[in-house]
């Protein structure tokens, strides 16, 4: 066998073997996690259907008590996204007035910096499909030019 011998050629065979699965597993984690987090990999289900559905199964509701209950689940529904909504317009002041204020120690190198932080965090939150489409950081003037690859990575 050409210098090799049958026990070799197995290990050499099961190293290729082992090496292959362990890059599929590797792979397929990937895969599988960027497809379970993208946006419309699963549709949310809506919290009035869900709890109709529940209610109906475990309740053994009728379809008279269905009728009667659906309203007032979506009424609920409603106040709880509403809630919710002015949650976030309270947190987004928040943080608007906490940004406008760091901006303010910052250098100019570091505005651009943090501008660009703030891009990035708003993009992701319109990729997951969040309400955070604040924009610019406040404090921040809009016409800033875009920084060249060398201003964001200085070299000591």
């Amino acid at each position: 066998m050409n210098g090799l011998t049958r026990s070799r050629v197995a290990t050499y065979l099961a190293a290729v073997f082992i090496a292959g699965a362990a890059a599929g597993v590797a792979g397929g984690y990937q895969y599988g996690r960027k497809s379970v987090f993208k946006r419309g990999a699963q549709p949310p289900r809506d919290m009035a259907t869900h709890m109709m559905e529940r209610y109906t199964k475990e309740l053994l509701l009728s379809s008279e008590q269905v009728q009667k209950v659906e309203p007032l689940i979506q009424e609920a529904t409603q106040k709880v996204r509403a809630l919710h909504k002015e949650g976030f317009k309270q947190t987004d002041a928040i943080m608007k007035g906490c940004n406008a204020r760091i901006v303010e120690i910052l250098d100019t190198a570091q505005k651009e910096r943090f501008r660009l932080m703030e891009e990035r965090r708003n993009q992701w939150m319109r990729d997951r499909g969040g309400e955070g489409q604040r924009g610019r950081p406040s404090g921040l003037p809009e016409s800033q030019p875009k920084p060249s690859s060398d201003s964001l990575n200085p070299r000591p």
